[in-house]
């Protein structure tokens, strides 16, 4: 299982984030949200690209979307979530490298 560190470095390298050697959740929610407002802001096709590639439900984005409220952090919480729900994923299915019997 990655470590905390390991997940930092993967979400803010993913993400294109500069994020701090320690950091939470919450900081990490934060820091979305300024970037997602601000793609939103000056290019909105771009922010749309990130999170089709980033394979969030489009559901879930119209249901952000509609809220008048928090609709970005809204949709930085997804993002966040996707991205654990994809490290988790990983962990979990991991192939083992083949055999000897099988290397060439």
């Amino acid at each position: 299982m990655k470590t905390d560190q390991q997940f930092r470095d993967s979400l803010a390298e993913t993400l294109g984030l500069v994020l701090p050697d320690t950091i939470s959740e919450e900081a990490i929610i934060e820091a979305l949200t300024r970037s997602i407002a601000r793609l939103l802001e000056i290019n909105p096709d771009r922010l749309f690209s990130l999170l089709y590639r980033l394979d969030i439900s489009e559901e879930k984005i119209k249901e952000a979307m509609v809220a008048e409220e928090g609709m970005v952090k809204k949709i930085a919480v997804l993002v966040y979530e996707r991205q654990v729900e994809k490290m988790y994923s990983r962990q979990r299915y991991k192939s083992d490298p083949p055999g000897e019997d099988l290397a060439w």
